[in-house]
């Protein structure tokens, strides 16, 4: 049935092609998230549907462009979290009956032809593409997973037309009805040989609910200008199950069928240890890095929040897990660098408050307020957080009945960054710095210079009683923590 084709770079006459601006990204974004939302509110996780109809098998028969109808069974699976795709088809032909299944699991794939028994190994790109074809909200969804690709292309006849690829030159055009948001029609440009440049295209027809998804009653498929295969959507179901319960693959390798049913995880190993009263550190091995969760009366405090939205996502979704009763409303960042403050736009829509200096505010707006809808994280455009500052060379005290924690601005001697913010917790005798020291894990004493000598002279300064010393970076090669006697023999003071 499907001919192996290269792609072209789609041009359509009829309609003025638009470049790749933001502008031009965020327009097709808002349209393709609409019809998403309209093809289904909630999209299940797992999704399997079956259809049949006949293919309109053009062949080497008797006469030119003449066809032969072939009864066509097709069952299409999907499994959002375990990022597998599902494809069984079985045919009637010249008294035979013929089957052809495939199943990938993120980027691998097995598949079996009609008329080849030998399971062949394969690359999932183009299949996953395939299988997205045969369920438009799935097509949709395909098109999200490659919007870095997006455009609009703009109308044609009652519909918005978008673009996006999901490999290099092979665009897809979405044909997205204006008055229901519906998707009407997907069109890809190949070539052939025999006919030359040609068009592909799957027509979906009369949409009906099904369990609050809104599903084709049949689609069409052509090639070459003639209709390939017509097929009527019989049934969906939710409650299956990615392995050989359900899907017929056994003759998949064991150790591939033994991970389909596996969720594809792509978290950052964290891990949580108290090391005083409230306060417990965790490190991000991926980052080589480490933030601080601190527990008040009525809420929780983070301190740093290093680069990547996915990482503090979830950092936040911990926080809410681990202390329920507590949420997150301060994080107080040392200073402006994106090894420590990087991930702030993860918390923008939470009426949370960063405690940081005046010098970076414009700058932290920037960050919060731009858009990530490239990001795997989806994150709410709405805004409600606050700043409040600690002076230049002064401090900020945060208390409440349970925890005091004192912020001191000691920038300038640093030769680090213009503005510095250090943490001090009188309670738990701990200071909190960011990356101004280095206590080496063998115990050797390694020179600090500006940046040990601006936090010794802040310590002294203020008479700071301090048991233990703590860093955010770097998590490699760093003693647990140090001691002020280590800072001062680090810094060469007698």
């Amino acid at each position: 049935m499907k001919l192996i084709y290269l792609t072209l770079a789609l041009a359509v006459s009829t309609f003025q092609v638009r470049a790749q601006t933001t502008a031009n990204y965020q327009k097709a974004l808002a349209i393709l998230d609409k019809a998403i939302q309209a093809t289904g509110k909630t999209i299940p996780d797992h999704i399997l549907l079956n259809s049949s109809g006949t293919i309109h098998n053009l062949g080497h028969y008797e006469t030119p462009e003449k066809t032969k109808e072939i009864p066509v069974d097709e069952t299409v699976a999907f499994f959002q979290d375990e990022q597998i795709a599902y494809l069984h088809s079985a045919i009637q032909n010249n008294g035979g009956s013929y089957t052809r299944t495939a199943v990938s699991k993120a980027d691998s794939l097995y598949s079996i032809s009609y008329y080849n028994r030998i399971p062949v190994r394969g690359i999932a790109q183009d299949f996953r593409y395939e299988a997205a074809r045969l369920l438009p909200v799935k097509l949709l969804q395909f098109a999200r997973e490659n919007r870095q690709s997006l455009r609009y292309l703009g109308q044609q006849e009652g519909h918005y037309l978008l673009s996006f690829s999901y490999k290099p030159n092979d665009a897809v055009t979405l044909y997205i009805n204006k008055k229901t948001h519906l998707l009407n029609k997907t069109e890809t440009l190949g070539y052939s040989d025999r006919y030359g440049d040609v068009t592909f295209s799957s027509e979906y027809n009369g949409y009906e609910d099904k369990n609050g998804l809104k599903t084709p009653k049949s689609r069409t498929d052509y090639e070459f200008g003639k209709a390939e295969r017509d097929v009527t959507y019989k049934d969906i179901r939710f409650d299956i199950k990615p392995d050989t319960s359900d899907l017929k693959i056994k003759w998949t390798p064991i150790a591939f069928r033994n991970a389909l049913p596996q969720i594809v995880k792509k978290a950052d190993l964290l891990s949580f240890e108290t090391i005083a009263p409230n306060i417990d550190l965790v490190k991000i091995n991926s980052q080589n890095n480490k933030v601080l969760i601190v527990q008040f009366a009525d809420h929780t405090a983070l301190f740093e929040s290093p680069s990547g939205i996915g990482l503090n996502t979830q950092i936040l979704q911990e926080i809410q897990q681990r202390y329920p009763q507590k949420p997150l409303k301060q994080i107080f960042l040392t200073h402006h660098h994106p090894d420590h403050a990087g991930g702030i736009r993860a918390f923008a829509a939470l009426p949370v408050t960063f405690i940081t200096t005046s010098g970076n505010e414009t700058y932290f707006r920037k960050l919060l307020g731009n858009t990530h809808t490239l990001s795997e994280t989806q994150l709410s455009s709405e805004t409600t957080y606050k700043f409040d500052f600690v002076p230049t060379d002064g401090k900020k005290i945060y208390t409440d009945a349970q925890t005091e924690v004192v912020a001191y601005e000691i920038g300038k001697g640093t030769s680090h960054t213009a503005e510095h913010l250090v943490f001090y917790f009188p309670q738990q005798k701990l200071l909190w710095s960011g990356d101004l020291l280095f206590f080496r894990a063998d115990g050797r004493v390694m020179p600090m210079g500006d940046r040990g000598k601006a936090v010794y002279k802040l310590i002294t300064n203020q008479s700071l009683a301090i048991d233990k010393i703590y860093t955010s970076w770097p998590l490699n090669g760093q003693a647990a923590y140090g001691s002020v006697e280590d800072l001062r023999k680090s810094v060469g003071t007698n």
